[in-house]
């Protein structure tokens, strides 16, 4: 995989795409990204001020496939596996809507921490210009792409943040199903904090397949949505572990971790 960190010229691989890509999200409207988003911190923080480390936006066409094309084998297995999670238990779906909403807090419990930026300022920063480099190629595949979510294809009796059943609209405007902004947002969390509390990588990761699972019970992704942010995560954390402004973020991170164990 070319190292993006790297190129000369970042103007030379956006061009035209990343134009087109920069329309349909306006076009999609600023619902749509927050409807897409849990709230990364607790209390509520703006980040569009945050500076990503690089910009890796074209990211999405070196590493994801198209999704599967409706009624495809692989999009039956899709709406399968969505609907077979319509039957998850109440505990588990509470936990499947309060991953919808957070991110942060849902994995802090495995650090032994509270992960707020007035105690963790450091790694509250290394955090957030990692997912506001994730979430580059992420929005801009989902504005390629223009999947619609199982909410918007299926009658489904739970969805999260919704009440009664859902109703299928296969004119939707809003498609931005592929990939899944949480899986994407959820494997980076856990892959910046093993490189923190390399100790807790098993359970972080863990958490994070938890954490996109349960965008299948809220029917707001298909399997092959979840599983595309996961690749688009790990490809972006890959070209972070190759920038030095990181590389130096992270060792403040950990400083800051250890003092508070």
């Amino acid at each position: 995989m070319r190292n993006m960190q790297n190129d000369p010229s970042p103007r030379s691989w956006l061009g035209a795409p990343a134009l087109f890509v920069l329309s349909t999200l306006l076009a999609l409207g600023a619902d749509a990204v927050r409807a897409a988003s849990p709230e990364w911190e607790t209390p509520t923080a703006s980040h569009k001020d945050v500076k990503p480390y690089a910009n890796v936006t074209a990211l999405h066409g070196l590493t994801l496939p198209a999704p599967p094309e409706e009624g495809t084998q692989a999009d039956k297995d899709d709406v399968a596996a969505v609907l077979a999670r319509q039957q998850v238990d109440a505990a588990r779906r509470a936990m499947a809507e309060a991953d919808g909403e957070l991110l942060y807090d849902r994995f802090a419990p495995l650090l032994g921490i509270e992960l707020k930026r007035e105690r963790f300022p450091a790694l509250i920063n290394l955090l957030n210009r990692s997912l506001k480099e994730a979430g580059q190629p992420a929005f801009a595949a989902k504005a390629l792409y223009r999947r619609l979510r199982p909410y918007q294809r299926l009658t489904l009796d739970h969805v999260c943040a919704q009440s009664g059943q859902s109703k299928p609209d296969p004119d939707a405007k809003q498609r931005t199903s592929y990939p899944s902004g949480h899986a994407t947002y959820g494997w980076t969390t856990a892959l910046v904090l093993s490189r923190v509390a390399p100790d807790k990588a098993s359970a972080l990761l863990a958490r994070a397949r938890d954490y996109g699972e349960s965008r299948l019970i809220c029917g707001m992704h298909f399997p092959s949505d979840v599983e595309a942010g996961r690749q688009l995560a790990t490809a972006v954390v890959s070209q972070l572990d190759l920038n030095p402004e990181f590389q130096q973020d992270l060792q403040r991170a950990r400083a800051e971790l250890v003092a508070a164990r």
